[in-house]
């Protein structure tokens, strides 16, 4: 009996390797489709995050344009004026803006 105790305890050995080894396929083919899932985010994060890039370098560029033609108008109303400096270019622009109206 000692022999069939023995092939009983085996069994179950193996039974419970066996178990495992499966929980484990399934735990790893989870982490599979969850590493899949996040690729993909990534990928899709990138291509927004390239959006954006493009977006704010536009933006710059639209801004640049926008103070150069500021700065150009300031030129062109006659650098005779002074500007006072505590109101910067915005001041100049308000000033003259007031002065149209008024």
């Amino acid at each position: 009996m000692n022999k069939n105790e023995e092939l009983v305890r085996l069994e179950e050995f193996v039974d419970s390797l066996l178990n495992k080894y499966n929980d484990l396929k399934e735990q790893c083919h989870a982490l599979e489709a969850t590493l899949a899932s996040r690729e993909e985010e990534i990928v899709s994060l990138k291509s927004d995050i390239d959006g954006l890039k493009d977006e704010r370098s536009e933006v710059g560029s639209r801004v640049s344009g926008l103070l150069g033609r500021i700065q150009q108008w300031e030129s062109e109303q006659g650098g005779d004026e002074p500007v006072n400096d505590a109101e910067g270019m915005q001041g100049s622009l308000f000033e003259a803006e007031a002065s149209e109206n008024g």
